[in-house]
């Protein structure tokens, strides 16, 4: 008995469009008349069976135009000679054919050694029978899971392939690679080479899965159930529908910290045991005791098997256990996903409680010993419980909060006394908040607030409040948790309650908040100390929202010097990269950003790590590295909604929807400005973040009055003052907003204010920035000239500094804005550069822009042609006698812009589009917008 997952349930096509894209395409060539082959390749699971069938659904669909012929393998059928043979030849639910006459069926007892001859003879007739079919029509082979059909079908199907030439005929197979080893290697040849198209079918993604839910089981899933259920099926559909199916909806709306094996993964676990060796049975339960710390060594002890090689090489014929070896270790996993999970649950409890105690003995980890300790103890254990926490003392010192967590609640279950179990318990939610796991500090919220009044009790529920972006209850939390503390008798529980503070402060961009909180934290405790050190690393970001840029500066120097080796040193990392960031010493920021992004070595904090991915993708943008920052945001957005941190989720998702929106792909643009979105009375941090994303959405439609409508809110949200500095450079894009939408006095009061304003240490790019602003305000107002200046004030001041985005940006501006003003030389040599640099970023809906405004200047008439298609299909070349700018209105409205669009496109007046569309009208002799749309198509 092997463990497989191959199964026929029925499951709905989600995250498989491009595979069935490429199927349907292969379909369209094989009906023109070209043999086409494709194979349909991913492990057991992975829903090849439901996509063939859904693609065969849409062949029968067509009608007499495409016959099908089926056959699937199977491992009870493996050893019956030409099955699959037989299938192809005469199975007729999907079939159109009945046959040829005078096929000659084999006799399954005599044919398992198949000769070349006869072989040949069986395949001959199979390509006969398929040929006389697609005389009359495009004839489908399906063959479902060939790694299953037997040898001699196989041997058979090979011929056939190789004899059928310049016929409407298209081969479909399925294959699992793993099992490829049943296939002849001249089968494997044929499939690998050139004239085979493979399409992989990998896991689903949790939106997927999201979707998958809704449509079959009706289930709104949320991002981290979804998140969960990817990574304990590995993303296969199978076990995924399975699960969904199986357990109570209320399994998906909270947290949870594993799942269970489907029922019918459990049914084949148990199988397979039944049918294995003592040895494997106990190899098994050891790998599922040990989960990732199962390497040969810890296996082979806590198993207690002398043979180890032997049961692993049964594992592996059985398909439930592999050998992973990597350069530092070699480790045994199970094959299947749930396949752990299902050993677990037959195991009797007194088995698992010695196999827990085995572990305890050979695990390296103290803290996975600790935990197999725990985990084989049945009652309280008070000693056990004091060890649990003198590990935590050890850990929480170097900031590992993770490990902290896991051990304070298994010490709560261990503690006799109540009150010992309760105080364990909330330091363990607070160690999970610390640690980033939001979503499961928010399963026991419920009980932290039954619990008596107390400072640690408002702490730990103001700091999750600040998590989770509440920030009213948070300030009233934490206010409560100060109010009930006592710094002299116990000065590291207010210190802790300071430290909370601090962030609340950061969440809120409150400068003297930040840095308050912080001297008192940091005057509570020694250098070194966690509050200390979380503290030190958000100081310098309130010293700088005071406007103390360079006294922030030196703070982290201070830090860097003190701070260990350890996951301590992260948060130090991540603060200062955010100063270096807005002060532009950009590239110093992507090197720290990146350090504070890795958790895993030395047991940092994820909400440190994500905070720091999100500001890493941002800094990618910035650089104009975007394919690096379109991973960066792929990769933390997986640990983001598995952790559910909404705190973080409009920065990471700002820059998704910025970067899509310049790249053109409004689905996936969208899709981040609406994750992006907040609610009101969230943090400011949050706030205009998500602001921002909606405005870069409407900024590269060219809906500047949608744009602007969004960018109000901030004036109000987050002013830039005499004392408080603005981490978030946005005001150029709100005097731009303002200039696009002809409120040219508004632009100019609040630059003139905004210019106004001391600095302590200019900034290159705000200085740019402003300067761009006022070059938009003066070209508006009709002094190109000064405009220019200006423009070419802002581009020096980038000059030494890799911006390629910003100077994009700001030449994009300069050109359009010499353009209007009829300087065409000047805005012909500018736009090419925007062009190019927008090109270079992929930002293509800006180079469509780009060419917009050079055919606009009348200088590159040949971007985009002059001559047009008439009605009648001969040409028309009245579009020559359009100026250009006419030409360029003329093309816009052809596609379907408003006035008020085409208007804001182009930098122009609403009334010079009109009178341009009035003159275009009487040149090409129509008196309509349908009539334009209808004669105005450019050639190219």
């Amino acid at each position: 008995m092997t463990l497989d997952h191959h199964a026929g349930a029925e499951m709905p096509l989600v995250g498989r469009d491009r595979v069935l894209d490429g199927l349907l395409q292969a379909l369209s060539r094989a009906r023109r008349g070209a043999v086409q082959t494709v194979v349909l390749n991913g492990p057991s699971g992975a829903g090849k069976s439901a996509l063939l069938d859904h693609f065969l659904a849409q062949c029968e669909a067509v009608g007499s135009e495409v016959r099908i012929l089926t056959a699937a393998g199977d491992e009870w059928e493996r050893g019956l000679a030409l099955s699959g043979y037989s299938q192809l030849m005469h199975r007729e639910p999907l079939h159109s054919s009945k046959g040829i006459e005078g096929a000659v069926l084999p006799r399954p007892e005599v044919e398992m050694d198949l000769t070349p001859a006869r072989a040949a003879h069986f395949a001959d007739t199979l390509a006969a029978h398929i040929m006389a079919l697609q005389a009359r029509s495009c004839v489908v082979v399906a063959i479902d899971d060939v790694h299953l059909l037997d040898e001699p079908s196989l041997r058979v199907l090979l011929f056939a392939l190789r004899r059928i030439h310049r016929q409407k005929v298209l081969f479909v197979l399925t294959l699992d690679h793993a099992r490829a080893h049943h296939v002849p290697p001249g089968l494997l040849d044929l499939l690998n080479s050139h004239r085979v198209e493979h399409l992989r079918l990998g896991p689903l993604e949790a939106e997927d899965v999201r979707e998958l839910a809704r449509r079959r089981f009706s289930l709104d899933l949320g991002s981290t159930a979804a998140h969960g259920l990817v990574r304990h099926t590995r993303g296969m559909p199978q076990p995924i529908v399975e699960l969904l199916g199986e357990l109570p909806p209320e399994t998906w709306q909270s947290w949870f910290p594993s799942l269970p094996a489907s029922s019918r993964t459990l049914a084949q676990v148990r199988r397979v045991l039944e049918d294995s060796s003592e040895g494997l049975v106990r190899v098994a339960e050891a790998v599922a005791v040990l989960g990732g710390a199962a390497t040969t060594d810890a296996v082979g002890y806590v198993s207690g098997v002398e043979t180890l090689l032997d049961a692993l090489d049964e594992g592996h014929r059985a398909r439930l256990l592999r050998l992973a070896v990597d350069p530092t270790q070699a480790l045994v996993e199970f094959v299947v996903p749930g396949a752990a999970e299902a050993v677990y649950a037959q195991l009797p409890p007194s088995r698992g409680q010695q196999l827990h105690c085995r572990a305890a003995d050979v695990v390296p980890q103290e803290g996975d010993r600790l935990g197999h300790r725990a985990a084989a103890t049945l009652g309280v254990d008070e000693d056990l419980a004091v060890e649990l926490e003198d590990f935590v003392r050890r850990r929480a010192q170097v900031g590992a909060w993770s490990d902290v967590a896991t051990a304070l609640f298994a010490a709560s279950r261990l503690s006799p006394n109540p009150p010992a179990r309760s105080q364990r318990l909330l330091r363990g939610v607070d160690a999970l908040v610390a640690s980033g796991n939001i979503s499961q500090a928010q399963m026991w919220a419920a009980a932290v607030e039954d619990m008596p009044s107390s400072s640690l009790r408002s702490s730990v529920l103001g700091y999750l409040s600040t998590a989770s972006g509440h920030n009213n209850t948070a300030r009233t939390q934490l206010e409560q948790a100060w109010a009930d503390s006592d710094p002299e008798r116990d000065p590291a529980a207010a210190a802790a309650v300071a430290q909370r503070m601090v962030l609340h402060g950061v969440a809120s961009w409150d400068g003297p908040t930040m840095t308050l909180w912080a001297e008192r934290a940091m005057a509570l405790t020694a250098p070194g100390t966690p509050a200390h050190v979380e503290s030190e690393a958000i100081y310098g970001l309130g010293l700088y929202a005071q406007g103390r840029t360079v006294e922030a500066g030196r703070s982290y120097v201070r830090a860097f010097e003190h701070v260990a080796e350890n996951a301590q040193k992260q948060r130090i990392q991540m603060g200062s990269a955010w100063l270096a960031l807005r002060t532009d010493q950009v590239e110093t920021a992507l090197v720290n950003f990146e350090a504070a992004v890795p958790t895993e070595q030395r047991g940092g904090s994820l909400r440190i790590s994500l905070w720091a991915e999100a500001w890493l993708a941002r800094t990618q943008l910035t650089l104009g590295d975007w394919d690096t920052a379109a991973a960066t945001v792929s990769r933390a957005a997986v640990r983001l909604e598995t952790s559910r941190m909404p705190l973080i989720r409009p920065l990471l998702y700002w820059t998704a929807a910025e970067l899509w929106s310049m790249r053109g792909d409004w689905e996936r643009a969208r899709r981040y400005v609406s994750l992006a979105a907040v609610q009101p009375g969230t943090y400011r941090a949050m706030q205009v973040p998500s602001i921002l994303a909606r405005v870069r959405f409407h900024e590269a439609r060219s809906d500047y009055a949608s744009a602007l409508e969004a960018l109000e809110p901030l004036v109000e949200i987050d002013p830039w003052t005499q004392d408080r500095v603005s981490f978030w450079p946005w005001q150029d894009t709100y005097v731009n907003a303002l200039v696009m939408t002809n409120r040219i006095e508004e632009a100019d009061r609040f630059l003139t204010g905004f210019e106004a304003i001391r600095r302590e240490k200019p900034v290159p790019s705000d200085l740019a920035r402003m300067a761009w602003a006022r070059g938009r305000i003066t070209a508006a107002q009709g002094d190109p000239d000064a405009a220019r200046e200006q423009f070419e004030a802002a581009l020096e001041h980038l000059r030494g500094l890799q911006r390629p985005y910003l100077r994009a940006r700001i030449s994009f501006a300069f050109g359009q804005s010499m353009r209007r003003a009829g300087k065409r030389g000047v805005a012909s040599s500018v736009l090419h550069s925007a062009r190019d640099l927008y090109d270079s970023l992929g930002a293509a809906t800006y180079v469509e822009r780009c060419d917009r405004e050079l055919q606009a200047s009348g200088v590159d008439v040949g971007l985009l042609g002059e001559v047009v298609d008439s009605p009648a299909g001969g040409s028309d070349r009245t579009v020559a006698e359009l100026t250009a700018q006419e030409r360029a209105v003329a093309e816009l409205v052809a596609s379907g812009a408003t006035n008020r669009e085409a208007a804001q496109t182009l930098f122009l007046a609403e009334k010079t589009v009109q009178y341009h569309l009035t003159r275009i009208y009487r040149k090409l002799g129509i008196r309509s917008r349908s009539a334009l749309a209808a004669r105005y198509r450019p050639s190219g």
